[in-house]
Formats: C-alpha cells, structure tokens, sequence
C-alpha cells in the first residue's frame, strides 16, 4: 500500500480524488495549513480550499479561521467508521429503491426457461439460494468434496431442518462421510471416469429446480473454471428434474 493505493480506496469510499489526496497529506501534517497541504498531497493549493471544504462536509477535517486557516484531521479510526457508514447508508438506499422498482415492466414472458452462471462463487450462491426454497425435498449431486463444504453444508443442513428431505448422491466417500456427518441421507453411485467435461454438481430442488454444473478440469484444484445452468419453476426444469432424478432412483 502506498499513496496512490491509499487514495484509490478512499475514492472507492466516495471521495474525489484531490479530497483523498488531501486527507492522505492531512493525516501526514497532522494540523496544517493549504500550503503545506498542497507540498506533500500532489494536490494544486488553488484546489485544496475545494477539497478541504469536502472533507470539512464528510466530517473528516475540522478548520480554524485565520490567515492563514488551519486544518486538523479527525482520527483514522473516526474517519474509518464515518466512510464506512456513509458507504452503508448509500448502499442501502440503492438497494431499497431497486426493491422498489424491481419487476416494475417486467411482461408476462420474463422469466426465461435456462440461466447459466460461470466461477465457483457465483454458482455456490446460486445453490445456496436455491437450496433456501427447498419445500419437499432436496437432492445434491457432486464428486467434489470443495464442492460441498462451507455454505453449500450450511444450506443443505438448514433445508433438512426446515422439513425437507435432504439426499446427497457421491461416488466419492469423503463427501458421502461429510453428508453423513451433518446428518444428511446419502446414495453411493459409481464414479464414471474417462468424461472429457466432469459434472462438477446437480441440484434438484422438489420437482421444478434444477442447476446442472460442469469442470473442463475434474480437479478443480487445478484451476478448471466450473460452469453451470439452472432452471426455476419452468416446465423446461420439471422435465430435466425427472430425468435427473430417475438416474439415482
């Protein structure tokens, strides 16, 4: 971390540049004047009255009048809690508006039978999410212990203890012992090698869910990116689910 770092992430925080820039340098000085400021923040001293006057509003820099004014910075941890609040606040108007006018010219034909998500992350999300809806049962597919540890436990566990029957299918036995440790209903099935793309995971989701991943790489550790579709509450999703579903009945 260095200047340019520091001042990069305040601006992520909802500075302007030369107002970070400034706080850097006040935070440096301690109590100080513009010119002093504009020598050690790269910041033009016709433009540090500007930025003084943003961090004075912000409640990071408090002034003293005189001639020459002088500026003192409020403590970093203040600073840091002052940001972070702001960025909370602002963010959480955003997503109360969205809430608002989410759907709102969305026509009849919006949902759209097949989404695909691409990295691990987001696709554990998605299980994650999905897993939530579980009303009935739940069955989880997947050869990858990686794959089902972390949230995807934590989903599958809480599905089972609101009522749905939880399975996990596996050939592998260390994700059948961590399915049967938390307690969860586990099918073994034989490992099929030889597939140029492995199926990396299947969710199904009572009778009209369906997420289907794939690894170009079986070893994930090795850096294959998964991939994934998914289907919710399409005929497209009851039907694959029943296909699916046969394949461990």
């Amino acid at each position: 971390m260095n200047d340019a770092d520091a001042t990069e992430a305040l601006t992520d925080l909802g500075l302007s540049t030369y107002a970070a820039r400034t706080f850097v340098g006040l935070q440096k000085l301690g109590v100080s004047t513009a010119s002093d400021v504009a020598q050690v923040a790269d910041v033009p001293r016709s433009q540090v009255y500007g930025a003084m006057g943003e961090l004075e509003a912000f409640g990071l820099a408090d002034v003293q009048e005189g001639s020459p004014k002088r500026y003192r910075p409020v403590e970093v941890e203040e600073a840091q809690e002052l940001l972070y609040e702001r960025l909370r606040s602002t963010a959480d108007d955003a997503f109360d508006y969205l809430q608002e006018v989410q759907g709102e010219h969305a026509g009849e034909e919006s949902r759209e039978a097949i989404w695909t998500t691409e990295g691990q992350e987001s696709i554990t999300a998605r299980v994650t999410s999905l897993a939530a809806s579980a009303g009935d049962e739940l069955l989880y597919a997947t050869g990858e212990l990686a794959l089902i540890e972390g949230a995807v436990a934590d989903a599958l566990e809480a599905a089972a203890a609101e009522g749905a029957d939880v399975t996990v299918v596996s050939a592998d036995e260390q994700v059948r012992a961590a399915a049967a440790a938390a307690g969860l209903e586990i099918i073994a099935v034989e490992d099929e090698e030889g597939n140029e793309i492995s199926v990396g995971r299947v969710l199904l989701v009572d009778e009209d869910t369906v997420l289907l991943s794939v690894l170009p790489d079986a070893d994930i550790a090795r850096g294959g990116r998964e991939s994934a579709f998914w289907s919710d509450g399409t005929g497209f999703a009851t039907l694959l689910a029943g296909l699916v579903r046969d394949q461990f009945e």
